[in-house]
């Protein structure tokens, strides 16, 4: 059984083509799927599947959204390349435009950075290339995203160990590097602290983490998770190493990643039937 969790950054906006900007991709990248009559999923089915071992159908496919701009829920005007749709109403559009029959389950995850400190000493760095937008990494959109029946949100740690954020709070002075949270002290704050705040935000608490830039130390994967994500309601969580096989480990779920796995349509097509 396979399965392919697609990854998109709604900041990846350097041209408005599909191998430079990550909205244009979500686009054409639904047409794809629809076109090839393949199951879309939210995460919990997917996950749930996994752990069953279908291997009647598939390959399914998830959605996931990595970071939480602003972006990943709502419209707005980047100052060269012009208006850009919000990642939330391209599924919107997709479903008004197809029909409920298309993708009928269709659904992606937001996963979200928790700080708003670290969240506003990245929009404040140019670094991050938004330093014309104020409030782009906000949080007042999250609810209603988990809302639409379309989107959820997702645990993306508490401060993304960005090099950024003069208060990172890991005791290891390595920035940009998530396998520095290797014990259980860092990652009570990195990931506990980061699902309680989503909590308060939500009613509830986030079912899923994604390991920033992809890195997952073993100590994360093998003990931390396995033995303290279910009590913090964590279902799975999510690295970005390729596709979902069988005998796949629920605390470190591969995905893919447009603009690195792939980058044009015919990339993803290979990808999704290789």
């Amino acid at each position: 059984m396979k399965a392919f969790i697609l990854t998109y950054h709604s900041h990846n906006i350097s041209g408005n083509e599909y191998a430079t900007n990550d909205h244009v991709a979500l686009a054409a990248d639904l047409a794809l799927l629809h076109s090839l009559h393949l199951e879309v999923l939210p995460l919990g089915e997917i996950v749930e599947r996994c752990r069953a071992g279908d291997a009647s159908r598939g390959p399914y496919v998830g959605i996931t959204f990595d970071d939480g701009p602003l972006f990943d829920f709502a419209d707005f005007d980047h100052p060269r390349f012009g208006p850009q749709r919000g990642f939330l109403n391209i599924l919107r559009d997709f479903r008004a435009g197809h029909g409920p029959s298309a993708l009928p389950g269709l659904h992606a995850t937001s996963f979200v950075i928790a700080s708003p400190g670290a969240r506003k000493a990245m929009e404040t760095s140019r670094d991050c290339g938004y330093t014309f937008l104020r409030d782009w990494l906000a949080e007042d959109w999250w609810r209603e995203a988990a809302a639409s029946g379309l989107m959820d949100i997702g645990n993306h740690s508490w401060d993304h160990v960005h090099h950024a954020f003069d208060g990172v709070v890991i005791a290891d002075p390595r920035r940009d590097d998530f396998t520095a949270v290797d014990n259980f002290d860092d990652a009570e704050k990195e990931i506990r602290a980061a699902s309680e705040y989503i909590a308060q935000r939500l009613g509830r608490a986030p079912r899923f983490f994604a390991y920033p830039f992809g890195h997952a130390s073993d100590y994360l994967v093998k003990e931390y998770l396995p033995r303290h994500g279910p009590a913090l309601g964590l279902q799975a969580a999510f690295g970005t190493d390729g596709a979902v096989r069988d005998g796949f480990d629920a605390w470190a779920i591969p995905r893919v990643v447009c603009g690195h796995h792939w980058r044009s349509p015919g990339d993803l097509a290979k990808l999704l039937a290789g």
